[in-house]
């Protein structure tokens, strides 16, 4: 009896469910990671989900304005993370003053994702991350850098087969 029972419990264990690891899928991009303690189910649409984000990463960094437009949506729309004001919010329409600004005053950009989460419910989905920034620019000819480390949450919408982001960034 004892048998059957520690041969089931070993079973179980082995069909339990598969987690992504970037060593699995980002092995060449060392600044896209997923959290080791994350359990992100390995399925085709988390792997699609976490794409974009990868491929929204490396973007910013080589300031690949043409991709950027790709993976947002037209019904992009942020707040900012305030609710009492609509003075900071912006559409997918107000991206292109934010990219212009990025093109012309930042020399340099570094930003290392750790992925911590993904959920996927029908045509909608969300990424939670933690980001370390870093930005060089210039200002009268002298360079000076800024850097940061913050959280952030991605959503996307599957428009036409393609997940987009709608907001968060």
């Amino acid at each position: 009896m004892a048998l059957v029972i520690s041969t089931g419990l070993l079973a179980g264990v082995g069909c339990g469910a598969d987690y992504i690891r970037d060593d699995q899928i980002y092995k060449d991009d060392i600044d896209f990671r997923i959290d080791d303690d994350s359990q992100i189910e390995d399925t085709l649409e988390n792997r699609e989900v976490l794409d974009v984000l990868a491929s929204y990463r490396k973007a910013v960094v080589t300031k690949d304005f043409g991709t950027l437009k790709r993976l947002i949506s037209p019904n992009y729309y942020d707040n900012a993370g305030t609710t009492n004001t609509t003075e900071d919010d912006y559409s997918a329409s107000d991206l292109a003053e934010v990219f212009e600004m990025m093109a012309q005053g930042a020399r340099e950009i570094r930003y290392d994702v750790l992925v911590r989460d993904v959920k996927v419910k029908g045509e909608r989905a969300t990424v939670d991350y933690k980001f370390d920034y870093a930005y060089k620019y210039v200002i009268a000819d002298e360079s000076s850098w800024d850097a940061g480390v913050d959280v952030n949450r991605l959503e996307l919408e599957r428009e036409d087969g393609v997940w987009r982001i709608v907001s968060g960034l």
